[in-house]
C-alpha cells in the first residue's frame, strides 16, 4: 500500500480523525515540495491567523438571535432576519479555529454561538430596521449549527481524498521516499497547482484567480498570448520575454534554460505580482508553456 492509498483509506474511515488524516497529507505534501498544501494543513491544524485568507468553506452563513430588554426586566428573544446596510456581513461567521476546536464545538449538546460586539449591537438598534415595542436590543449572537461544523470537517476530508486521487492518477509513487518532487519533475507542478486551487478556491493568496486563468487562452504556437499571460503573473516584460524565448527555443519544459528560469521563480529571484506564491507561479508557467507547446 502506498502513502496515497493510506490517505484514501483514512479519508473514508470515520475512526480516523480529520486531524490525523491531514497529518498524512502533510507528509506527502512535504515530500513533494508542495509548499502551499503544507501551509494549508498547518493552518487547519493550528488555526488561521487573524488577517490571513480563509478557504471558502470556513466562512458559513448563520442565523442571528437578538435579546431585547424592556420594562420590568422583561426579556424577549427574537431572531433577527432583517439585515441593515453595511451589517450584512454579521450574518456570516469566519471560523479560524484549529480543526480540533471545531470538532469539539460540533460535539457539544447544543449549537455553539458567537456574540456580537456591543458596538455592532448598538449599530443594529440605531438602524431602526427592526424594533420590539417598548424594548431595545441588548445583545445579539450568531447561531452556528453543529451540522455546519460537521459539514466543514467533511469538506476537509473530501479535499484530502481529492488530493490523493488527483496525484495517484499520474504519480502513484508521489509522497513515497525518493519519489517525484515539484523541483525534480516540472510537470508535477501542474497537478499540484490544480490540487491547490481545488483546496483554496479562486481568489485567495495562493493564486491570483483571473490573472492565472489567462492560461486557458494560450493556444499552441500563439507567442503573443503566451507572453501576455506570463506577464499577467506580475513578471517583468524582460523576464517574461526570457521565459517565452527559452520555451520556444528548447521546445521543452525540462531543458536547462526553462528549468533555470523556474528555479529562479521558486527561489523568489523573479519578482511576481503581490499575492502570487512562488510555487503556484512556477506551476502556472509550466501550464502556460505546455499550452504553447501543445503538450
Amino acid at each position: 500500500m502506498t502513502v496515497l492509498d493510506d490517505i484514501l483509506e483514512a479519508s473514508t474511515d470515520s475512526s480516523v480523525s480529520t486531524a490525523d488524516l491531514l497529518r498524512k497529507v502533510q507528509i506527502v505534501a512535504h515530500r513533494l515540495g508542495a509548499i502551499e498544501v503544507v501551509r494549508w494543513v498547518k493552518s487547519e491544524l493550528a488555526g488561521y491567523p487573524a488577517g490571513s485568507d480563509l478557504p471558502e468553506y470556513r466562512t458559513i452563513q448563520t442565523s442571528v438571535m437578538g435579546v431585547f430588554t424592556g420594562p420590568m426586566r422583561s426579556v424577549i428573544r427574537h431572531q433577527l432576519t432583517v439585515q441593515p446596510d453595511r451589517l450584512e456581513i454579521m450574518w456570516t461567521v469566519s471560523l479560524r479555529e484549529p480543526l480540533s476546536e471545531i470538532q469539539a464545538l460540533g460535539d457539544l449538546d447544543s449549537d455553539p454561538t458567537r456574540e456580537w460586539p456591543a458596538t455592532l449591537v448598538q449599530a443594529y438598534e440605531e438602524s431602526g430596521v427592526f424594533r420590539m415595542e417598548f424594548h431595545s436590543l441588548f445583545s445579539a449572537h450568531n447561531i452556528i449549527t453543529r451540522q455546519s461544523l460537521m459539514g466543514l470537517l467533511d469538506v476537509v476530508r473530501s479535499k484530502a481524498m481529492e488530493f490523493a486521487l488527483e496525484l495517484q492518477t499520474d504519480y502513484p509513487d508521489a509522497g513515497s521516499p525518493g519519489g517525484p518532487t515539484v523541483a525534480s519533475d516540472p510537470e508535477l507542478s501542474t497537478t499540484v497547482y490544480n490540487v491547490t486551487n481545488n483546496i483554496f478556491g479562486d481568489g485567495t493568496n495562493v493564486a491570483t484567480g483571473s490573472q492565472i486563468d489567462q492560461r486557458s487562452r494560450v493556444e499552441k504556437g500563439d507567442r503573443e498570448a503566451f507572453l501576455h499571460a506570463v506577464q499577467a503573473l506580475g513578471v517583468t516584460a524582460h523576464e517574461a520575454l526570457e521565459f517565452v524565448s527559452a520555451v520556444q527555443e528548447e521546445q521543452s519544459l525540462n531543458m536547462p534554460k526553462v528549468n533555470g528560469f523556474l528555479a529562479r521563480v521558486r527561489s523568489g529571484a523573479v519578482a511576481l505580482a503581490s499575492g502570487v506564491a512562488t510555487e503556484t507561479a512556477a506551476a502556472a508557467l509550466i501550464q502556460l508553456g505546455g499550452s504553447f507547446l501543445g503538450i
